[in-house]
């Protein structure tokens, strides 16, 4: 597969489906930063349906966004900057796109996994630990953004993908 050919069957698609997870976190993060629970002044952690509903699109999208761009872009972009070894651990991808200036840091894409993975579990008897954790995680959400804007940035700057 030729570099033109790579970036219309790998690099776009990964892009659009990006994008529609970026979009739909950014909305609910909107929403979300303003709901009293989520204010770390507050003792009243109470949420209402609506804003339980806002916080599950917050989380799935936060973690289909990490995803797609852990499981689709970064790997295409390593592939079309000839840096992507298949029998290779995650982790020394993460550290070559790292040095690549693709990724801030390793550190920040485990940090951000961390996060996502405390606010997927359910702790039904500890609303106080959850709520914990949503405030993390909205309060994180910019950084997944710009990590997203560096990634999109990136294969903009290197290939022609209008």
């Amino acid at each position: 597969m030729n570099q033109q050919e790579m970036i219309q069957f790998k690099l776009k698609p990964a892009l659009k489906e990006c994008e529609q997870h970026r979009a739909h976190l950014q909305s609910a993060w909107k929403d979300a930063v303003a709901f009293p629970a989520l204010q770390s002044e507050t003792k009243d952690i109470t949420l209402n349906d609506s804003q339980i509903r806002t916080l599950d699109q917050l989380i799935f999208r936060f973690g289909k966004l990490q995803d797609a761009m852990g499981m689709r872009l970064l790997p295409a972009l390593l592939q079309l900057l000839q840096e992507w070894q298949d029998n290779e651990a995650f982790l020394d991808k993460l550290n070559r796109a790292e040095k690549l200036g693709l990724l801030v840091s390793v550190e920040q894409w485990q940090w951000l996994r961390e996060i996502r993975n405390q606010t997927t579990h359910e702790y039904p008897d500890n609303p106080e630990l959850v709520i914990i954790g949503l405030r993390r995680l909205v309060a994180h959400v910019p950084m997944l953004l710009e990590l997203y804007e560096k990634l999109t940035k990136a294969a903009a700057d290197r290939f022609e993908v209008a």
